[in-house]
This record gives structure tokens, C-alpha cells and sequence, in this order.
């Protein structure tokens, strides 16, 4: 088995998949750039970690900073759209599985940050949306999920 880190970024490649805007354009990410003719993407990583001893059984508190990008390469309004499209099914994704298949105990979404970047020959909008993601494991097993 793997990690717990490696099985809720294969949740997350497989779920996130299925857009109507982005389709199966999904990949994890730390970093930019895109290519040059960007279709809608959605970007996912697993980016932070902390954890917390429950007791002295070793039993761990995982917290995981999961945040997902939806780039849009768009000059005019319906960009923020599409962004706005994709939040909404990401959205939906976390609250129609909220153990994320039984890896996570909950999630928490804490933010959306918006940037939109004019510098090359079409606007990058990128919609960058965070969850805390609440796993449990045993210190000697980060294999698997409690």
C-alpha cells in the first residue's frame, strides 16, 4: 500500500476528472507554465501537512493542505465563468464524498483566490481553490487510513 499523501492525490486525479469544462485535463502540479493554447485544466497538489499525536497509542491527526487550480486561458468574461463552472463542480466533488473515498475523515474548504495574468497574447485566469483535508493514521502505519 501507499501512503496516505499518495492515495488522496490518486483520489484526487481520479475524481477530478469528468468536467464539463475540463474533461480529463487534470494533473498534478506544483508549478506553472501551461502551454500556449491552454483548454481548461485543473491543477491539484497536496501541498502542506501537519500532524498531531492523539495518544499514546500513536494514533496521528493528519491535516493536508489539498489546493486545486482551474486555468482558463480566456480574454473576455466568460472566463471568470468558466472558472466559477469548474470551483462549482470541485465543490462538488468534496461535498458528494466528503470522506473522499474513505481516506479522509473530513474536509474543510477554507479559500478561492483569483488571478488573472494579461502578459502573453491571451489572459491566464487561474481560480485557486483550498481544502484542509482531515486524515487519521497510526504513527508506525502512515499506510493506512483509520
Amino acid at each position: 500500500m501507499a501512503h496516505v499523501r499518495k492515495q488522496l492525490r490518486d483520489w484526487l486525479r481520479i475524481n477530478l476528472a469528468g468536467s464539463p469544462q475540463a474533461g480529463s485535463r487534470v494533473e498534478e502540479r506544483r508549478s506553472l507554465p501551461l502551454g500556449k493554447d491552454l483548454k481548461p485544466t485543473l491543477l491539484f497538489e497536496v501541498s502542506n501537512e501537519g500532524s498531531t499525536d492523539l495518544d499514546m497509542d500513536g494514533t496521528q491527526q493528519r491535516v493536508d493542505i489539498v489546493r486545486i487550480s482551474a486555468c482558463v486561458k480566456d480574454d473576455s468574461v466568460e472566463g471568470a465563468d468558466t472558472l466559477d463552472a469548474l470551483a462549482l463542480f470541485v465543490e462538488g466533488i468534496f461535498s458528494n464524498d466528503p470522506t473522499l473515498g474513505g481516506i479522509a475523515q473530513d474536509y474543510a474548504y477554507q479559500t478561492t483566490e483569483f488571478n488573472f495574468v494579461g502578459t502573453a497574447e491571451r489572459t491566464l485566469c487561474v481560480a485557486a481553490l483550498t481544502f484542509a483535508v482531515t486524515l487519521f493514521t497510526a504513527r508506525a502505519d502512515p499506510e493506512t487510513a483509520l
